[in-house]
């Protein structure tokens, strides 16, 4: 796990870093913008609980940065542990087939649902329903997902209750979701990422936050890279680790079903050189490649929202209140205001440029209309 130091000293509010000190930096400031002279937050503090596999030197970080780590344990009796071993044995099985046997499980919904590839980035395998999972990772993807769903929806009741709400109240979002049966919100992603370029890191993954309640990210090696708001840079939350754990990140539906007590968690993941003078000059092997496993918390799409009640003295009142819609309604509007970053370059650019015109276009007729 990472130093407890490194931890609490990220989320500890020291002088944030210029750009040019550090290359590790978020080079997105669409996705990750911050504003440093927010006022400072009058709400009652977080009650403090338990929350599984996470120290508790460690919960300041989930809630005030959007990430933290959980850890695992060696031993066969750690059941997340073995079912992680299980499915990346399967993961990378499934990732050596030849390409036209993968493509089989290419679907019309893209980086939503089956298999794609991002030509100079990554390949990777969506698993929504035991139905459409391939054959060589249906036990593995089904155990690793019962752990999971299980550990997360014990997370989320957990962040309910540091609300003053009881855990019911967002843990009704989750639990649908916890197994792997019929197709529901929630997402498996096995990815391969390509090796680095050179003598270069590359970026693989843009910086983003993921759009659900909660993820869990393990890799084979390190590349994850979490967003530390004070310093604004890439922390690589992975080199750190000293023993076997996984990293938990906010996404923008829990940011917003909690009025912003729990910040979405900017990351990215970055391909980095392989320390090996003896191989820097030939071609990036297979054991180049970096394996992760990700698994998407999404909120039950048919769950009804109303922020009325999940208020507390805690969450402060809404500054946007839901009310009257489902969690579909919610996705669908978080997913159109941010482009996808599992999709092609081209593509990607494209939605780019959709959404900075429709900004601009939105700040032009405020800045048009008659104060009121």
């Amino acid at each position: 796990m990472p130093s407890l130091t490194s931890l609490k000293s990220l989320a500890s509010g020291r002088k944030k870093r210029s750009p040019d000190q550090d290359q590790q930096q978020h080079q997105d400031p669409s996705q990750n913008r911050l504003n440093y002279d927010e006022p400072a937050d009058t709400r009652p503090p977080l009650i403090p609980v338990m929350l599984p596999r996470v120290h508790p030197n460690r919960h300041r970080a989930l809630w005030d940065q959007g990430w933290t780590t959980m850890d695992m344990n060696v031993s066969s009796s750690d059941t997340l542990y073995t079912s992680y071993q299980e499915l990346l044995k399967s993961s990378k099985a499934f990732f050596d087939l030849p390409t036209d046997q993968k493509a089989a499980f290419k679907t019309k919904l893209g980086s939503e649902d089956g298999w794609s590839r991002v030509e100079g980035e990554k390949e990777f395998i969506t698993l929504r329903s035991l139905e459409t999972t391939p054959e060589i990772l249906k036990d593995a993807a089904s155990r690793y997902w019962t752990e999971v769903g299980d550990l997360l929806n014990e997370t989320l009741g957990k962040v309910a209750e540091s609300l003053g709400l009881p855990a019911e109240s967002l843990t009704v979002y989750s639990e649908p979701c916890s197994r792997l049966g019929r197709k529901t919100a929630t997402m498996l992603r096995l990815f391969r990422y390509e090796g680095f370029e050179g003598k270069q890191n590359k970026v693989v993954a843009e910086a983003h936050r993921d759009l659900g309640l909660l993820s869990l990210v393990v890799g084979d090696r390190p590349g994850l890279e979490v967003y530390d708001r004070y310093l604004n840079w890439s922390f690589p939350i992975e080199r750190s680790y000293k023993t076997p754990s996984e990293t938990v990140l906010v996404g923008r539906q829990l940011e917003r079903l909690t009025n912003g007590r729990y910040r979405a968690g900017g990351h990215l993941v970055r391909s980095y050189r392989k320390e090996d003078p003896v191989n820097e000059k030939r071609q990036p092997s297979s054991q180049q490649y970096r394996y992760s496993i990700v698994f998407v918390l999404r909120a039950h799409f048919p769950i009804p929202i109303d922020t009325d009640n999940l208020t507390t003295l805690i969450t402060g009142e809404f500054s946007n209140p839901l009310r009257d819609i489902t969690a579909l309604d919610m996705f669908k509007t978080i997913y159109s205001a941010h482009y996808n970053i599992n999709t092609d370059k081209e593509e990607r650019e494209a939605q780019k440029r959709k959404l900075d015109e429709e900004k601009r276009k939105k700040e032009a007729g405020e800045a048009a209309a008659p104060p009121s």
